[in-house]
C-alpha cells in the first residue's frame, strides 16, 4: 500500500515537472516572439508564463535558485531605455524569493537566519517604509520599496538555506565567481570595440565596458564585488587544470575592473584590502597589493598607457567634477528634509530643484554616486543611521566569523578551504561598503550580491566553532504551516 503511495507520488513529479517545463518553454517563445514582432502584451505574456513555470520549478527544489540568481547577475538587461531598465537580476529575483517562500511554507519548518543582525535589518527596512510614507514623488518611493523589499528577501533567502546547509554557501560563492569571469572577459571586448561599445573615452582608442549595467562604473561596481568570489575559486582549486582555469578566472575579472575605467572602482578594490587585514592580519593585505600592482603595471603596458592616463586626469576630469556637484545636490536636498528626507526613488525630482543651484552642474544623473549622501537625500538622517548600522553591525558579524573560522582552521577543527569562504564573505561585504563611496550600490545586480555574501556570511557565522546561533533575543521565526498534511512536491523535494 505504501510503496503504490510512494509510486504514485513520484509520478505526479515527474508530471509536474514536466509540466512547469513545458510552460515555461511556451512562454519562453511567446515572449521572444513578442520581442520580435515588438508586440508588449505577448511579450509581457510569455514572460508571465516562464515566471510561472521557474517558479514551481524552483519551489519544487528542482533548480537551486540562489544559485540561478548568481549566475544571473551580468546577464543584460531584458529591456532597458533612458527612464527604465528591466535587468536579468531583477527578473530571476521575483521568481526565486517567492518560491523561496513558498517552499518554506509547505515544508513548515523554523526560518534559520544565522547570526544576521535581526535589529539592524529592520531598523533598515522601517527607515525606508518612513521615508516613503513621507515622500514627494509616490510612484519613485513605491518602485525602491519593491527594490529594497526584493534585496531583503533574497539577504534572508541566503541565511536561511546556508544556515540550514552550510555546504550550500561554497554553491553559491563559486557560482558568483564562475558568472564573473566570462563577464570580465566580455567587458574587456567592449573595450576594444569588438563587442559593441556605449561609452566613448574622448581622446583614447577605449570604450568605457558596462555591458548590460546601466553604466561603467556600476560594472566596475560589479566586478570588485566578485573579485573576492573568483579569488576564492582559485584559492580552492585543486590539480593542474583547475588552478590554471581559476588563474584565468581571476585574470578575466581583473581584466573586466580594468576596462570600465571606473577609478571609484579600482580605489574600492585597494581600500577594501583593510577588510583582509581585520581577518588574517596584514601579510594577506600586503599580497594582495603586490599582486594588484603587478596586474595594473602590465595591463597599463599593455594598453599603451590608458590605465596610468586615466589616474592623471582625475583632478581635471568633468566627469569627476559632476560627481562631485551631484553629492553636492544630494547635500543641499538633505538640508532641505533632513529628518525623513525627499522619499525613495526622489533623487531626481531633487535634483530638478535643487540641480540649478549648484555652479556648472550639468549631468542631471538621477543619483548622487554616492550611497550615503544618496540615502541622506531620499531616506533623511533616520535612513542614513539605519544604513550604517546595518553596513556596521553586518560587517562586525562577517569579520568576526572570518576571524573565529580562521582561528578554528589553525586548530584543525575548520577545513582551510572553508576559512577561506568566511574571508571571503568578508571581504565581499568590507567591498560593498567602500565602493558606496562612488554609486547606489542597491542597483539590481549590485544589491543581489551585497545581500547574498551578507545573508551567506552571517548564515556561515552561527555554525563556526565558537560562532552565535543567532542575534541576541531574535528567536527562530517559523514559517507558516502548510494548508494540506499531504506531503507536496515541494515537500519531498
Amino acid at each position: 500500500m505504501m510503496a503504490a503511495r510512494a509510486d504514485a507520488l513520484r509520478r505526479a513529479d515527474v508530471l509536474v515537472a514536466v509540466g512547469a517545463v513545458v510552460v515555461a518553454g511556451w512562454g519562453a517563445g511567446l515572449a521572444l516572439a513578442g520581442a520580435g514582432a515588438s508586440s508588449a502584451p505577448l511579450a509581457v505574456v510569455g514572460g508571465a508564463l516562464v515566471a510561472a513555470g521557474l517558479l514551481l520549478v524552483v519551489a519544487a527544489g528542482w533548480l537551486d535558485g540562489t544559485v540561478l540568481l548568481a549566475l544571473s547577475l551580468p546577464l543584460p538587461a531584458a529591456y532597458a531605455s533612458e527612464t527604465l531598465r528591466i535587468s536579468a537580476a531583477l527578473l530571476v529575483t521575483t521568481v526565486v524569493v517567492p518560491a523561496w517562500l513558498l517552499r518554506r511554507t509547505v515544508e513548515g519548518r523554523a526560518l534559520e537566519f544565522g547570526a544576521l543582525p535581526r535589529r539592524a535589518t529592520a531598523l533598515l527596512g522601517a527607515a525606508v517604509l518612513l521615508a516613503a510614507v513621507f515622500a514627494q514623488v509616490w510612484l519613485p518611493a513605491l518602485r525602491e520599496v519593491i527594490t529594497f523589499a526584493l534585496l531583503f528577501g533574497v539577504l534572508l533567502m541566503a541565511a536561511d538555506e546556508v544556515a540550514a546547509r552550510p555546504d550550500k554557501a561554497r554553491s553559491i560563492a563559486i557560482a558568483l565567481g564562475a558568472a564573473a569571469a566570462p563577464a570580465g572577459l566580455a567587458a574587456a571586448l567592449e573595450a576594444v570595440d569588438v563587442l559593441p561599445g556605449r561609452f566613448t573615452w574622448p581622446g583614447s582608442a577605449f570604450y568605457r565596458a558596462a555591458l548590460g549595467f546601466s553604466g561603467p562604473t556600476e560594472l566596475g561596481v560589479y566586478f570588485a564585488l566578485s573579485l573576492p568570489f573568483v579569488v576564492y575559486m582559485r584559492t580552492i582549486a585543486r590539480g593542474g587544470l583547475r588552478r590554471m582555469l581559476g588563474t584565468a578566472a581571476v585574470a578575466c575579472c581583473v581584466l573586466g575592473l580594468a576596462a570600465t575605467f571606473s577609478r571609484g572602482s579600482w580605489v574600492s578594490v585597494l581600500a577594501a584590502t583593510a577588510t583582509l587585514g581585520l581577518v588574517a592580519g596584514p601579510r594577506l593585505m600586503l599580497r594582495v597589493w603586490t599582486a594588484a600592482l603587478v596586474a595594473v603595471v602590465a595591463i597599463d603596458l599593455a594598453s599603451g598607457g590608458a590605465l596610468r592616463t586615466r589616474v592623471a586626469r582625475t583632478l581635471v576630469d568633468d566627469i569627476v567634477i559632476q560627481r562631485f556637484a551631484l553629492q553636492y545636490t544630494g547635500l543641499l536636498i538633505f538640508r532641505e528634509y533632513p529628518v525623513t528626507g525627499i522619499g525613495p526613488g526622489g533623487f531626481g525630482e531633487g535634483l530638478e530643484r535643487f540641480g540649478p543651484q549648484v555652479t556648472g552642474l550639468w549631468d542631471y544623473a538621477a543619483a548622487a554616486h554616492n550611497v550615503y549622501i544618496h540615502m541622506a537625500a531620499e531616506a533623511g538622517a533616520i535612513g542614513l543611521a539605519a544604513l550604517l548600522i546595518f553596513f556596521g553591525a553586518t560587517l562586525f558579524v562577517l569579520v568576526r566569523g572570518a576571524r573565529r573560522a580562521r582561528a578554528a582552521a589553525a586548530a584543525g577543527a575548520l577545513s582551510a578551504d572553508q576559512a577561506a569562504l568566511h574571508r571571503t564573505l568578508a571581504w565581499a561585504f568590507g567591498t560593498a561598503c567602500v565602493a558606496g563611496m562612488f554609486e547606489w550600490v542597491f542597483a539590481h545586480g549590485l544589491g543581489q550580491i551585497i545581500m547574498l555574501a551578507a545573508g551567506m556570511g552571517c548564515g556561515l557565522a552561527a555554525g563556526t566553532p565558537g560562532g552565535d546561533a543567532g542575534a541576541p533575543g531574535a528567536p527562530a521565526v517559523r514559517a507558516p504551516a502548510p494548508v494540506s498534511a499531504a506531503p507536496g512536491p515541494a515537500a519531498r523535494a
